[in-house]
């Protein structure tokens, strides 16, 4: 033994020393590639500056064979005795000297005779070569406990080197299953199995089936020569978290089998037993699976008994389409996965404690916590916890992953196929933890349905104008006029999870009977009703204190009708009010920040309407959705400010001679015409100048200004406008400017009231209309800070003012616009006019133009 052991080190020393000669070989090798490549870059150096120093050196030799004919010119010259041909001859050779090319070189070397810049230091890499040794042995490296994961029948191992060593090469990972704790054992009943070359510092171990109850696991690092010694050795927990769910509490309109739960439309009555998969008969089931592959993350657990789960609690009911596991978490870190349908349309994954009530919502109450996905309407992938959402911006992934430390006070969700978080959240866990799980598919359909027999009993005509199911029907409408009343085959309008249906009621179809309200009670509704003044009475000091209902509430479990009443006003258009909750009210009542509407008061155009069927049932809907989907997106309504008016007059009385009421009643005839005619073109147009003042300031026309004034976005000018007035009776009195610059118009009504149309131009920051001066054409340019418009009631028409009004006249009027004006310079007084050059004479009879 010890002669071969002796021949074994001869040969193994050999091997070696003919490696050492390789590597030297190689070494040497690229020295002599490098050497070889520096020393070409020298000598391309030195023929450079050779060749630029010898085209110097033969450009002097030229220019010294012309300087001899020169000398000989000169010596023939002194010979001449006349002065004036020998000045002459001078002059000459003066000339050609200073053109010869001698006179112009330079004897001074182009190129230096320095070759420094091309000199070496190899003292560091001589330095570094001195310092070459043997290949150390790789020190052990250190498994990162924490950063270990066992999850879904995988094991992902972390490891680190105790300190860097960059002549690493790869690593070995072992690993045996075992049933002992603590330790790894030196013999066991299991033999490790390897994975070799591994490059990167943590390894997944796939595929593996947990029938042991914990796993040992050990790394070593290698280099090009040897192995290191392994890493302590850790034992991670191997004992899955198995659970089913709990379908004796489950709501009925859930179908529940073991680990598998599907929406069932008929609320458990008359299902076929099969799986969710077969039975699409119904167009409306929703599967979620959870699956029992799992296992417990790397501490060990201790999982509370099913028997004090099951059967222990009310079924759930309302809006809450919940099942729960049967399985407690009473300690220690799990894992579990979920997967859902591709059709799935609406679910909600997490965990919950025990006393969750029977009508509570995951996601909604401090007891439960989950991630929501919502693949219809809007989709939606959110974290929820205590009625707080959080917007995850990341695809819904194939399975979901729900890992539970209940010790660390941690639930963490994953992409259960690429293992990357997607949401955690921490707290500290006081009860036991069971999985939960939602799911809708229709769940509110039958809110609607109640809601729509309530009002039928009590004969009130009401109208669907849900932003969100309006969109939908849109998308259909031509389909749905011409479907007939025959079974939906799914509930496709009603059965979003969403907070709120919103319907409209005219207010003079009703007269509020106390009746709906106790039907309403006895049908399951709570009920909210909210009231503010009449803004119609409210220029009547006698009658501004009348109350009436603008909104109604009607909540069932979770889910509520919002009723939005509308009132017809005297410029023949409905108008909602805003949403204003009273100090006794119940702000929790429902998410009142969600309501489409209430927000602002609105104003609309009298809908025609049209019957239709939606889910089997029969609903009033706008007969052109996408028409009041617009209108509703710029529906904003201002109130005249009826109490600052009647202080303006207060301070200055209003005139109510014979001549302002007749220039009113001029003024009010002409803006109904104007209106008229803009609104049949499709041009929108809003109160500018002194009208707009009147408006925001004593809420009428101000009798002194002689005129109206509109304003219209230049993107909204069509050629139509002159004609349709002239044909109305308003011929044109002035046209300034052109539609790329400074447009204004002018048109004669009866007497001496005219109307006058300025046009606004945007720009970046501000936007501006412009002025000409006809006798000098002078241009001047008014500028206003942006602004949006609202629809306002003024002189009995429904009409569009700036909804920054108060910034929209002080940049007109300054900050002293309170306070009347009768003598007013257009050019002068505006506190926002600017100088704006000239127009050319040669368009004077295009931007000029007076009839």
């Amino acid at each position: 033994m010890l002669n071969q052991t002796i021949q074994n080190v001869q040969i193994n020393s050999s091997n070696v020393i003919s490696e050492l000669d390789d590597e030297f070989d190689a070494l040497y090798s690229v020295l002599d590639e490098m050497k070889g490549s520096m020393a070409s870059t020298i000598q391309q150096e030195q023929a450079r500056k050779i060749q630029a120093l010898q085209n110097q050196l033969s450009q002097c030799s030229n220019a010294l064979e012309s300087s001899e004919e020169l000398l000989e010119l000169a010596a023939q010259s002194l010979d001449i005795k006349d002065p004036v041909k020998f000045s002459e001859a001078a002059r000459q050779i003066k000339d050609r000297v200073t053109m010869a090319s001698a006179f112009r070189i330079s004897l001074k070397p182009e190129v230096s005779d320095s070759m420094t810049h091309l000199m070496v230091d190899f003292s560091q890499e001589r330095h570094a070569l001195q310092t070459v040794k043997f290949l150390p042995v790789p020190k052990a490296p250190v498994i990162d406990l924490a950063a270990c994961l066992v999850i879904d029948n995988c094991i992902t191992v972390s490891w680190r080197m105790p300190e860097e060593d960059s002549r690493v090469d790869h690593f070995v990972l072992e690993y045996r299953k075992t049933n002992f704790d603590g330790l790894a054992r030196v013999k066991d009943e299991q033999s490790w199995e390897l994975i070799d070359y591994i490059k990167a510092t943590e390894y997944t171990l796939s595929g593996l089936k947990f029938d042991t109850k914990y796993i040992n696991v050990r790394v070593r690092a290698c280099n090009k020569a040897v192995a290191g010694e392994y890493s302590d050795p850790v034992t991670l927990e191997t004992k899955a978290f198995v659970f089913d769910l709990d379908n004796t509490s489950s709501h009925l309109n859930l179908k529940v089998e073991d680990s598998y739960v599907e929406w069932e439309p008929t609320g458990g009555k008359g299902q076929e037993k099969v799986k969710g998969k077969e039975n699409k008969s119904s167009g409306q089931n929703t599967v979620l699976k959870s699956s029992k592959r799992s296992g417990a993350s790397p501490k060990r657990t201790s999982i509370g008994g099913k028997a004090a789960v099951k059967g222990s609690r009310d079924r759930f009911a309302g809006e809450s389409y919940t099942v729960l596991g049967n399985n407690a978490i009473e300690s220690g870190q799990h894992y579990w996965e979920v997967r859902a349908q591709k059709d799935c349309k609406s679910y909600s994954v997490g965990v919950a404690y025990k006393t969750l009530g029977k009508y509570d919502q995951l996601g909604k109450t401090n007891i439960s916590w989950c991630i929501h996905v919502n693949n219809w309407l809007q989709n939606t992938f959110a974290a929820k916890h205590n009625n707080k959402t959080k917007t995850l911006d990341i695809p819904v992934p194939d399975r979901l992953g729900v890992y539970c430390n209940f010790d660390g006070g941690q639930l963490t969700f994953y992409n259960a196929v690429s293992k990357v978080p997607l949401h955690t959240f921490r707290m500290k866990f006081t009860q036991p933890l069971l999985p939960a799980f939602m799911i809708w598919c229709g769940g509110l359909a039958h809110v609607v349905r109640k809601f729509l027999g309530l009002i039928s009993i009590h004969n009130i005509p009401v109208c669907l104008i849900d932003p969100l199911i309006l969109g939908l029907i849109d998308k259909d409408i031509e389909q749905i006029r011409s479907s007939s009343d025959g079974p939906s085959p799914e509930c496709k309008y009603f059965c979003a999870p969403r907070d709120f249906t919103t319907f409209a009621l005219l207010d003079k179809a009703w007269k509020h009977e106390v009746g709906l309200f106790r039907t309403a009670e006895k049908m399951g509704f709570q009920w909210l009703k909210v009231l503010n003044k009449d803004p119609r009475l409210d220029g009547m000091d006698d009658l501004s204190g009348t109350e009436i209902p603008l909104h109604y509430i009607f909540k069932l479990a979770s889910h509520a009708i919002h009723l939005v009443v509308f009132y017809e006003r005297s410029g023949n258009f409905l108008w909602h009010g805003p949403l204003r909750l009273k100090q006794h009210m119940d702000r929790k009542f429902v998410p009142f920040r969600k309501l489409h509407f209430g927000r602002y008061p609105g104003a609309y155009e009298k809908p025609e309407l049209l019957l239709v069927s939606l889910d089997d049932l029969k609903v009033q809907i706008p007969k052109n959705p996408s028409s009041f989907l617009e209108e509703m997106s710029h529906s904003r309504f201002l109130e005249c400010r009826y109490r600052e008016a009647r202080a303006f007059f207060q301070v200055y009385p209003d005139d109510a001679s014979v001549d302002a009421v007749e220039f009113r009643k001029k003024a009010k005839s002409l803006l109904h015409l104007a209106a008229l005619i803009l609104n049949n073109l499709g041009v929108k147009f809003w109160l500018s100048s002194g009208t707009c003042l009147g408006w925001y300031r004593q809420c009428n026309v101000i009798p002194y200004s002689k005129d109206v004034d509109l304003g219209i976005f230049i993107r909204d000018y069509k050629a139509d406008i002159i004609p349709a007035f002239q044909k109305a009776g308003l011929p044109l009195k002035h046209k300034f400017g052109k539609v790329e610059d400074s447009l204004e118009l002018s048109f004669q009504g009866d007497d001496d009231v005219k109307l006058d149309i300025f046009f606004f131009y945007e720009e970046d920051d501000y936007i501006w209309n412009g002025g000409t001066q006809a006798k000098s054409g002078k241009k001047f340019k008014y500028l206003f800070p942006k602004f949006t418009l609202c629809w306002t009631e003024f002189v009995e028409l429904k009409v569009h003012v700036p909804c920054e009004t108060l910034q929209y006249v002080e940049a007109n009027y300054g900050p002293d616009w309170k306070v009347p004006v009768k003598t007013w310079d257009w050019k002068n007084s505006p506190s926002n006019v600017q100088y704006n050059g000239v127009w050319p004479v040669d368009e004077w009879d295009e931007v000029i133009q007076i009839y």
